[in-house]
């Protein structure tokens, strides 16, 4: 059965500490990337994303099945407010590393493809957890070396220093976004 995302944007509140909770989530494959093999990625599929209660959501229906270059995309970084601080940048740093790796030894970009299951791509190393989510019903394709650069800066610019337990980065036209937290 195909899924069907909706493309969501959820407008923080000083009081938000969690995006969204995948709802029934299965796990469809599980591999191990990086120059080591040392950062844990997995392909998860949700049968429904649920937001807090609170949370303002913005819905825009995609039109048509079509492969859409992401790549170099414009978007906006939220640091997620309250204590706690984030994951460990340098811990963040190694799952960036390994984007990059993968990005000369396996190529430049990646697919998530709503048809195939594959919407959203969870990469974890110790304290860090980066996913990226694709928020429609086509397929995005989308750069390692831009998803390295997202974790490289939200992961020491979102920190117990600035208030902040992690944070995000939401594409302008909210077709996606990277999220960088303590996993």
């Amino acid at each position: 059965m195909q899924l069907l995302f909706l493309m969501m944007l959820i407008a923080f509140t000083a009081t938000a500490r969690a995006l969204f909770l995948c709802e029934n989530k299965r796990i469809l494959s599980t591999t191990y990337v990086g120059e080591d093999h040392n950062v844990r990625v997995e392909r998860v599929q949700c049968s429904n994303i649920i937001l807090p209660q609170n949370d303002k959501v913005f819905v825009r229906e995609v039109l048509g099945e079509r492969q859409s270059n992401v790549c170099g995309a414009t978007y906006s970084t939220n640091c997620f407010p309250g204590a706690g601080g984030g994951p460990d940048p340098n811990e963040c740093h190694v799952i960036a590393d390994a984007l990059l790796y993968d990005s000369q030894n396996i190529g430049p970009t990646f697919d998530m493809d709503p048809a195939k299951g594959t919407s959203l791509i969870v990469m974890t190393y110790r304290s860090c957890e980066s996913f990226i989510v694709n928020q429609t019903k086509e397929t995005l394709q989308y750069c390692r070396t831009d998803w390295s650069n997202l974790v490289s800066y939200i992961a020491p610019n979102c920190q117990a220093t600035q208030n902040a337990h992690g944070g995000n980065c939401v594409a302008s036209d909210q077709r996606w976004f990277v999220q960088v937290q303590h996993s």
